[in-house]
């Protein structure tokens, strides 16, 4: 029961690391954006370490022992999959109401003021949040919230 909780927190992080807009101006307002940069840099280089702290275990055993070797790389292993758990969990929140007026004016200048009343009913999330940026950046490109000025 609570693996299955585990993975599908993995899976969710992993749907938000992907849907996050990688965009400059986010990075003072939203501290997911830092989360999305660091876990995709965390994604990319623990492999290495994990390779370069085996590789030194092997060559140089009389200096490293396997405890601590495979301590090492189990820590190496678990930030990337905390990063994403906390991604994870962050994208299921709700918005805090200061957030869910700010996301009610960004779906106003995208959608009109019809999707405005249904997204009152939804109660929309961070992930929503992250679709919505996303629409936005696509439709309205690099400068969208500071031409619509909404920050």
């Amino acid at each position: 029961m609570y693996l299955f909780i585990f993975f599908d927190f993995l899976k969710k992080g992993d749907q938000y690391l992907k849907t996050w807009p990688k965009q400059n101006c986010l990075y003072s307002l939203f501290i997911d954006s830092k989360m999305v940069c660091y876990t995709q840099l965390l994604i990319k280089i623990f492999p290495l370490f994990v390779v370069l702290i085996a590789s030194l275990y092997i060559v140089f055993p009389a200096y490293f022992s396997w405890a601590s070797t495979a301590t090492f790389i189990l820590f190496l292993i678990g930030l990337p999959t905390h990063c994403l758990l906390w991604l994870g969990k962050r994208s299921q929140q709700s918005l805090s109401p200061a957030l869910f007026s700010w996301y009610l004016e960004v779906s106003e200048v995208l959608h009109g003021k019809q999707l405005g009343q249904q997204v009152m009913i939804d109660k929309p999330r961070f992930i929503d949040l992250a679709k919505l940026l996303n629409k936005g950046f696509k439709k309205g490109g690099d400068n969208f919230l500071y031409n619509n000025e909404l920050i």
